[in-house]
């Protein structure tokens, strides 16, 4: 027998604005839904306006009153981010919860962008961190917002092999390329606590990890897709442990949240080991971030 799923609004978001990125879709989208629920102002951040006006005609089905809207966002794109973080800020003074959901897992074949970055880097974190980095001074101004990057436990698995982050020297691996990015997000969670510090501010750098949750994307992948047929829960599991790294209050920062056996449980914390918490391989994937992406985060005291 499955677990039941907790609907408890456990805070009030009135007032509050967050932006979800893949916010039309999975986990995405439930995420979107409930924080539509408890009051929050939703901005969804995906490719498709179209797919994201239906999202919204969806979730005003459940919610009448939900405060929503939709600003397109291509990650692999660094003109789309930019574009994307010039609009939001010329019509928002505050950003409470940055939802960096969004993410492509184990391509079956080897895909890159136009920049010619592999195609899991680019999307789970180098689009993360540049519109992360955009929007990091309206974070900083807005007292006790987060930001929750979405990684996996997959991120065990790997290790960040910086002299061929693009897969250009070796044989391509769907599911090593998958968790190196997923490496990426937990390493950046880090290094971007350290700049909200240096910068004095009480923004939170959060992570959180579904388990096994049956999205269309975990279900139309090879084995993966067989296993989320078999065994995954449904999304509104899936969704539980971001929603509660972007919304319980009592976290320290840095926490990374996920089901409590892994891929089942309720949500909770998780501590971290191995290459995610070595601070010098943080801080040299920042410094490589900045490069490829020809952005610098504001210079702090501390971080500088």
């Amino acid at each position: 027998m499955q677990q039941q799923p907790n609907n408890k609004n456990s805070q009030d978001l009135a007032g509050k604005t967050a932006v979800v990125t893949g916010g039309n879709v999975g986990l995405g989208f439930q995420s979107t839904l409930e924080l539509a629920q408890r009051g929050a102002r939703v901005v969804i951040a995906c490719r498709s306006a179209e797919k994201g006006e239906a999202a919204m005609a969806r979730v005003r089905q459940q919610v009448s009153s939900a405060s929503l809207e939709v600003l397109p966002l291509d990650l692999t794109e660094r003109d789309s981010i930019h574009r994307f973080a010039q609009s939001f800020t010329a019509k928002h003074q505050r950003l409470d919860i940055l939802l960096s959901n969004a993410g492509v897992v184990n391509l079956k074949e080897l895909e890159r962008t136009k920049e010619g970055w592999e195609m899991h880097m680019a999307t789970n974190h180098l689009g993360h961190f540049l519109l992360t980095g955009l929007l990091f001074e309206t974070l900083v101004a807005t007292p006790d917002a987060r930001v929750v990057t979405v990684s996996s436990g997959a991120y065990k698995a790997a290790k960040m092999n910086f002299d061929d982050l693009h897969w250009e020297k070796r044989p391509y691996a769907r599911v090593g390329s998958y968790a190196e990015s997923k490496l990426a997000n937990l390493l950046f969670m880090f290094a971007l606590q350290r700049r909200f510090d240096a910068a004095g501010s009480s923004t939170k750098s959060m992570s959180a990890h579904p388990g096994l949750a049956a999205t269309e994307r975990q279900q139309s992948i090879g084995i993966g897709g067989w296993l989320s047929r078999m065994m995954a829960r449904p999304v509104e599991f899936g969704a539980r442990p971001q929603m509660m790294a972007a919304t319980d209050t009592s976290l320290p920062a840095c926490s990374f949240l996920g089901p409590r056996f892994g891929i089942w449980g309720n949500p909770s914390p998780i501590k971290l080991s191995g290459l995610a918490v070595d601070e010098g391989v943080q801080e040299k994937l920042w410094a490589v971030s900045e490069e490829l992406t020809g952005f610098q985060y504001p210079q702090t005291e501390k971080a500088a």
